[in-house]
């Protein structure tokens, strides 16, 4: 998830679309990515009226397998910067994630495969300058994805909500769509607000 928020800032700070097939292979790592994270995250899942205990295989399946895991009270720290504010892909400062997620997985007896999750939480940005702005606030994020043998969706939000160490706000929101027909026809958008 770390490396996912990271990834979303940045899309943010640049404010220009991605070229289709960068935003495609960013996705599924994306997915990929929410999937392990919330697996490694916390051991114990919590079954919501499924048959597995363990994440589903994006296969075909005997019976219908869905997956739900559960994050509560979760904290991480890496380097980042401030989306809308600091330059793209310039490292500013400390951001601490408080937060809690879920993520959930269904794969059907034909190998289709649908995936939701939704992060949120508190975060804090302390500036590696002393003489630069704090920030505090509220975040979220949600994905989803459905996939089939023809077919394909997947799509995000983020939101942020803060405000700095002087009083000002910040607030950014950014929504990603990208669809992939049976004839092959890619539909992308992307849109972000500060």
């Amino acid at each position: 998830m770390v490396k996912s928020f990271s990834r979303l800032v940045r899309r943010i700070q640049q404010s220009r679309p991605a070229p289709a097939s960068t935003i495609r292979t960013g996705w599924l790592a994306l997915s990929a990515l929410f999937a392990l994270s919330g697996i490694l995250v916390a051991p114990a899942p919590a079954l919501a009226g499924g048959n597995s205990s363990t994440p589903c295989a994006p296969i075909p399946q005997a019976s219908t397998c869905t997956y739900t895991q559960n994050v509560h009270g979760a904290v991480q720290s890496f380097p980042s910067n401030v989306p809308c504010v600091d330059p793209p892909n310039s490292v500013t400062g400390f951001l601490t994630l408080t937060f809690n997620a879920v993520f959930h997985v269904t794969v059907n007896t034909a190998g289709d495969a649908w995936a939701t999750s939704t992060q949120t939480g508190d975060f804090s940005f302390v500036p590696f300058n002393p003489a630069g702005l704090s920030y505090t606030g509220h975040f979220a994020i949600w994905f989803g994805d459905s996939f089939n043998q023809n077919n394909s969706v997947l799509h995000d939000t983020f939101n942020l909500h803060g405000t700095a160490s002087d009083g000002s706000s910040l607030t950014a929101h950014m929504i990603d769509h990208m669809s992939i027909s049976a004839s092959g026809m890619t539909l992308v958008f992307d849109k972000v607000v500060c």
